[in-house]
């Protein structure tokens, strides 16, 4: 049974979201502050699978939280899913910079939520189970091969740059993730990257052209407006 931690400061939204997902079968323990989250977090004997952690907290925000999660500690793997306001871009971009996987914004459907949830936790299970030695990304028309670094198109082989290749398997890594601009540089730079972060946009352009079908209309690297990119759940 899959463990998921919800943390969130208005009851009613809570109850909500924690009686969907309890509904679906998952285990379910809820917080209304970081703090409280931080403190369930490091102290769980058997670690949660997934987070789903509001942006809009008092005192540490979802932000802070997500930072803090990732810098360590036993639960710093776990799966985070951020729920922002619909016009807080701002804090969608700071969250995935930081190490959010995914975000969902209010207003929300249950079904829409349990939706992504599900979906984040079978790309975990899958993940947990996959081989180390599995370096092929297969989908409809396009397969990676990460040993060798090569792309195919339709079987034909296509010639990307070497950075035009590790965005595309940053992306095409994790199928519905979005990534920031910056998120993308500093993968591509180590975490060492102080440059213009639309460099990212040039990146995905030459990838498009040289493996979307109609670069116009990409079928495979989909823009989310003003946040980045993500890689179609084919």
């Amino acid at each position: 049974m899959s463990k998921v931690l919800v943390v969130e400061d208005d009851p009613a939204v809570r109850d909500v979201v924690e009686h969907a997902l309890s509904r679906e079968g998952m285990e379910t323990s809820a917080v209304g502050d970081g703090e409280s989250a931080l403190e369930r977090l490091r102290g769980e004997a058997e670690p949660f699978d997934l987070v789903v952690l509001d942006v809009m907290l008092p005192g540490m925000d979802g932000v802070e939280v997500c930072r803090e999660i990732r810098s360590g500690g036993p639960a710093k793997d776990v799966t985070i899913l951020m729920l922002t306001a619909r016009d807080d871009e701002t804090s969608v971009v700071v969250g995935l910079e930081v190490g959010a996987d995914d975000y969902v914004t209010k207003p929300f459907s249950p079904r829409q939520l349990v939706s992504r949830v599900r979906a984040h936790l079978r790309r975990r299970r899958l993940s947990s189970k996959a081989p180390e030695e599995q370096r092929r990304l297969e989908f409809p028309g396009l397969m990676l091969d990460l040993l060798r670094r090569q792309v195919t198109v339709e079987g034909n082989p296509v010639e990307l740059t070497a950075k035009e290749f590790d965005v595309l398997a940053l992306l095409a890594g994790h199928p519905g993730r979005v990534y920031g601009r910056e998120q993308i540089m500093r993968h591509l730079w180590d975490g060492d990257f102080f440059g213009e972060p639309r460099a990212a946009d040039v990146h995905v352009q030459h990838i498009r052209g040289k493996i979307e079908p109609d670069p116009k209309n990409p079928r495979y690297v989909q823009t989310v407006r003003g946040v980045g990119y993500r890689f179609a759940e084919l």
